[in-house]
């Protein structure tokens, strides 16, 4: 299986996160001559921080939280007259 097969089949097991870093994932580990456990561990690594982000990027979207400038409040009047 080559590079783009691998990807393909990682967003087939939606695991996109992992497809997204793959390229340079590889890249690091021969360079730095990662070990397959620790190659695998911060490709799982990755994905789980995608997922997360995502999740709290939906959530906040659903939340619908107000943007923009809260109004002014009304102003309270001091005056003592009558």
């Amino acid at each position: 299986m080559n590079l783009v097969e691998l990807q393909r089949a990682l967003r087939q097991l939606r695991l996109g996160g992992m497809a997204a870093v793959l390229e340079p994932r590889l890249l690091e580990a021969q360079s730095e001559r990662v070990t397959p456990i620790d190659l695998i561990s911060t490709l799982v690594s990755d994905e789980l921080t995608r997922r997360s982000d995502r999740l709290l990027e939906r959530r906040t979207k659903d939340a619908e939280f107000r943007t923009a400038t809260r109004p002014s409040t009304p102003s309270i009047s001091t005056s003592t007259r009558r």
